[in-house]
């Protein structure tokens, strides 16, 4: 079965992609969007490396921790956003 190995190629090239996109940003929004793709692309590593392993209960448990803690994370950086507006009235980072 190639599809395990398959998500986990995908998935580094989707956290490269978020990387280089963290790397050359002054965006503060892209640089958010940048850090979401490499957390999304962490955790479809996690699922092909759970069904490469053949543990069933892992992406489970791991899901809804990853779901509660993206919110988390959105949460945080859009506060930190609009507070960074508000003092600077730009979204370029210096």
């Amino acid at each position: 079965m190639l599809l395990p190995y398959l998500g986990l190629v995908v998935g580094i090239l989707i956290g490269s992609i978020g990387v280089y996109g963290l790397l050359n940003s002054k965006n503060i929004v892209r640089i958010l969007l940048s850090s979401e793709i490499i957390f999304n692309s962490a955790i479809l590593l996690v699922f092909s490396a759970s069904a490469i392993l053949g543990r069933v209960y892992l992406p489970i448990v791991f899901s809804i921790f990853a779901v509660s803690m993206g919110l988390v994370e959105v949460v945080v950086a859009f506060a930190a956003i609009i507070l960074y507006y508000r003092n600077k009235d730009s979204l370029e980072v210096e």
